[in-house]
């Protein structure tokens, strides 16, 4: 009732390139019969993710439970329980493609899309849409299916609010994985998709020199209320020298907003030299949630 050198090798192998993971039909083809599967979930040296799905005691010491690699392991686990054509996508494909803006994965559900003819199977856990995705619109990550970034920009935009679709446009822009000139034709793709009117005038908010969530929405609250900035990382010379990068940059003041703290203080004692009359704000997460308080700071800097 053991397995055979032959089969133990098999299936470690398999699982050590699955986030030690392995299916009901890969262990039937290796000639794993349902009473020596069972017999391996007994004894612990198996375990049950999903059905049809099962974790590999032997496999899984690298493996970590939570995170990104527990986001990954979630991923292949839906992609094997729901078959080959299934690909990560939305929130989930914009968190393995290191795009920021989205709260860290919770170790909740999974989005998976998968082709209309696919049985319906709904594993727990995995949130499933059948959109259609041409075989273009896939690539694969740490070995996981999952939809190419502006597929899965236009996907996600279509289930979150403004401020996070800016971040993640700003982010993948950032990062490179996506053109300026590939995202401003998204709008259009989503035109007669639930949600794709509501969300058009988003896209070209977008601006590939943020460096974070926390900047984006920080300009974002700015504009909306109409004191928008002059400029990103604005050039200012420095005395003896050298160039500072304003995050946020209002001329009037002129006025410096540094969400991120990017600028040092030895950069900040020379801007003030530099610049008499520097207004320079710092903002935290936490402000974000007091919108008319960061507004009115930007505005008593700005008399």
């Amino acid at each position: 009732m053991r397995l055979h050198p032959r089969e133990i090798r098999e299936v470690l192998n398999t699982a050590s390139r699955q986030y030690g993971l392995i299916s009901h039909r890969q262990a039937r083809h290796f000639g794993i019969d349902d009473n020596r599967i069972h017999l391996l979930l007994r004894r612990r040296e198996w375990g049950r993710l999903l059905p049809d799905v099962y974790t590999v005691r032997d496999a899984c010491a690298d493996r970590a439970a939570s995170g990104i690699g527990g986001l990954r392991r979630a991923v292949k686990a839906a992609q094997l329980a729901l078959g080959p054509g299934a690909v990560a996508s939305g929130p989930t494909a914009a968190r393995l493609w290191g795009m920021e803006g989205l709260p860290a994965w919770n170790g909740g559900a999974v989005h998976m899309n998968v082709p209309a003819s696919c049985r319906r199977v709904r594993p727990p856990g995995v949130r499933t849409s059948t959109w259609y995705v041409g075989r273009h619109e896939v690539a694969c990550r740490e070995g996981l299916p999952l939809t190419e970034p502006a597929r899965t920009l236009r996907d996600t935009v279509l289930c979150v609010d403004r401020d996070t679709a800016v971040s993640l446009m700003d982010s993948a822009l950032a990062q490179g994985l996506i053109t300026g000139r590939r995202l401003f034709e998204q709008p259009r793709l989503n035109e007669a998709r639930a949600g794709g009117a509501d969300s058009e005038r988003w896209w070209w908010l977008a601006d590939p020199r943020a460096r974070s969530p926390l900047e984006t929405r920080a300009r974002l609250i700015c504009a909306d209320a109409g004191v928008s900035p002059d400029d990103l990382y604005h050039p200012v010379p420095l005395p003896g020298g050298g160039t500072a990068h304003a995050p946020l940059w209002w001329e009037r003041g002129p006025v410096i907003a540094d969400p991120d703290r990017r600028l040092s203080p030895d950069q900040e004692c020379a801007l003030r030299r530099a610049r008499p009359g520097l207004r320079l704000l710092r903002f935290t997460g936490d402000d974000l949630a007091r919108p008319q308080a960061l507004v009115a700071a930007v505005s008593e800097a700005l008399r």
